[in-house]
């Protein structure tokens, strides 16, 4: 015989009627002399005598017993409760129950948050934990701590446990949870009470009553649980991928797409403040807890914890650090405890935001640390429609596919060695450097690009280059929607420079013939070349059609370059902790490929590349970064 679906519930339901009935029998059979003699009303007044007797060493006792039941968790409740009742009727009892399970629920919590995921896993197994391990991260923790307390069937005491991984207060958590138990160990002391007085008949009926919901819950627990997931779940719409999200997945085979920022500070993070400021975040981000699935282009919940987030260690965790987003979270946090401070990395999903969105988490992150709710409150606006809707593109569609001259440098393809190279520009050169680019009415982007482009030109022996240039899209967008709003997504374009450096050409010449490239390029918005129709066809065309569009829009080329400008030093602040340095990179690439990025913490430029390859490419590369200052500094003093 084949078992359907309908079968197995039909058989279910048989079989748990079937115990139900069982038990309810045997415990009638076993109960049913005691009943007898307590309906006798000479028996009922030995009865009370008996309890006045023992006064308070039998409160205790059955105090002791609740509390014990709870905390060790494999005792059933409801003997317990009947007993309470019938010895002190269905208001003592409920009185007695209800004390008792509020003050051994305090003691699992408080074990739950000092001891943690080890003794959940000793207690209960790894398995029946994982089942559970999504409430601990539920944004609307209270509300489903109140139902699944409610609802017949599920373990309670375990949950106990569970709850006291997440963010809720103890005192939140034992009035919520005590006043949930009061419907269930009500109806278990009501029918002891009537026991007590010789009323069977009106026992019986409750104890069936109560018996028959029991089964209910029991038989739809699981159905509960999955409302009570919806309940904690963030809004679906949050967790669609957008266009240039899915832009930052159609080369996984070469480019890992992350982010890193890189933090040294004076003293040491507080890491249990450091995890409830991330869990905070996810009321505006509840994406960092997903994984990406790349067949439907969003994030789906895995069930993934805040203690997966991070990783401590008295090492550093190594150069190259990345992770799989499609089975594993999308932000990590590394603490290297050192004599000197903490080091702190912070790594995220290049598929959920941009190097801009990427400051907007931190900034938000250092809020939440610094327990600043200004922004915790705003939402996060991931559609680049508000954008689009107030911008015309007048560049021709063929210059999205016009690449100019692909060089790539000298690199040998040997090695697996991972660099992380830096050169800093200290805060007096550059900031004499930002001085005299304004007098030429050029920006620190237009130097940047300049001093990168004549340093490769001159490496390669060549006297032409194409570089792309990223682009924030929000500086085109509406400033007042900015404001209410924070843009934790991936919002970035790229203007294609082609650049033509004749031998002996002076920088001041190159950085105003590159200056007026991108003013043109500005006025054109020739960095949303292709977006738009990317943006129409998104959610229409299948993703594998698009894989092929986004790789001729977004061109991987060997020689890149990303800005991720100005980290706010104000902004990014963790109260009592001062950070030394800190700056931004993108992901590791392979020989030949190299990028530079650059970013400013406190007037202090900080040049970098992170790649892969051997000893002798690593030593090029940072004789590369040094050129490049170079470049810059000689202008500077010439």
């Amino acid at each position: 015989m084949k078992f359907t679906e309908k079968n197995r519930s039909i058989i279910t339901v048989f079989l748990t009627f079937s115990v139900f009935a069982v038990l309810l029998i045997l415990s009638l059979f076993v109960m049913l002399p005691f009943i007898e003699k307590l309906s006798e009303p000479e028996n009922q007044i030995r009865f009370k005598e008996w309890v006045n007797d023992i006064g308070i060493r039998g409160w205790l006792i059955v105090l002791g017993i609740q509390i014990l039941q709870i905390v060790i968790a494999f005792i059933p409740g409801e003997p317990v409760e009947l007993l309470a009742g019938v010895i002190y009727g269905t208001f003592g009892g409920l009185i007695v129950c209800l004390a008792g399970a509020s003050m051994a629920s305090a003691i699992t919590f408080t074990l739950s948050k000092k001891y943690g995921k080890p003794l959940l896993n000793r207690f209960f197994g790894k398995e029946k934990v994982k089942v559970w391990r999504w409430i601990q991260d539920n944004r609307k923790i209270e509300t489903v701590t109140f139902v699944l307390f409610f609802i017949p069937g599920t373990p309670k005491d375990m949950l106990t446990y569970v709850v006291g991984l997440s963010n809720i207060r103890l005192s939140r958590f034992i009035l919520i949870s005590s006043f949930a138990r009061i419907p269930s160990i009500l109806s278990s002391a009501m029918v002891g009470s009537f026991m007590r007085k010789g009323k069977w008949e009106i026992s019986i009926t409750v104890f069936a009553i109560t018996g028959i919901i029991g089964i209910m819950g029991i038989l739809y627990k699981d159905k509960f649980i999955d409302f009570c997931r919806t309940i904690g779940k963030h809004d679906g719409r949050n967790t669609k991928g957008q266009c240039l999200d899915f832009i930052q997945t159609i080369n996984l085979e070469t480019l890992q797409p992350f982010v890193f920022c890189h933090l040294q500070l004076d003293g040491k993070i507080d890491l249990k403040r450091l995890k409830h400021a991330v869990q905070q975040t996810l009321k505006t981000l509840p994406q960092i807890l997903y994984s990406y699935d790349l067949k439907k282009g969003k994030w789906v919940e895995k069930g993934h914890t805040l203690e997966e987030v991070f990783l401590e260690s008295r090492v550093d965790f190594g150069d190259n650090w990345c992770w799989n987003l499609m089975t594993e979270t999308q932000l990590k946090i590394h603490v290297c405890h050192k004599e000197s401070g903490d080091v702190l990395t912070i790594g995220i999903s290049h598929i959920l935001c941009d190097g801009s969105g990427f400051l907007q988490y931190l900034y938000l992150l250092a809020n939440c640390y610094n327990d600043d709710d200004t922004k915790i409150t705003l939402r996060n606006q991931r559609d680049l429609k508000p954008i689009l809707d107030i911008i015309k593109v007048n560049a021709p569609v063929r210059k999205v596919l016009s690449y100019g001259e692909i060089r790539e440098l000298p690199f040998d393809t040997s090695g697996d060695i991972p660099f992380c190279l830096i050169k800093t520009i200290g805060a007096q050169d550059f900031l004499e450097l930002q001085r005299k680019t304004k007098v030429l009415n050029c920006t620190i982007n237009d130097l940047l690009i300049t001093a990168y482009a004549r340093t490769v030109v001159n490496f390669l022996k060549t006297e032409f280059i194409t570089i792309n240039c990223p682009v924030n899209l929000r500086r085109f967008g509406n400033r007042k929607l900015q404001e209410e709003t924070l843009t934790i997504a991936n919002m970035t374009g790229i203007y294609k420079l082609h650049i033509a450096i004749k031998p002996g050409e002076s920088f001041e010449t190159t950085l105003l013939h590159i200056h007026n490239q991108i003013v043109q390029l500005k006025s054109n918005y020739s960095c949303f070349n292709g977006i738009p129709l990317l943006h129409f066809l998104y959610n229409k065309v299948p993703l594998s059609i698009l894989n092929k569009f986004g790789k001729k829009l977004y061109k991987i080329f060997p020689i890149s370059y990303t800005n991720f400008g100005l980290i706010d030093g104000d902004k990014l602040a963790f109260q009592g902790i001062t950070i030394k340095h800190c700056f931004l990179t993108g992901t590791y690439r392979t020989s030949p490929d190299f990028q530079l990025s650059v970013s400013t913490f406190r007037n202090t430029c900080t040049l970098n590349c992170t790649l892969i390859g051997s000893q002798k490419r690593g030593s090029m590369a940072l004789e590369l970064l040094e050129k490049i200052k170079l470049e810059m500094i000689e202008w500077l003093k010439g």
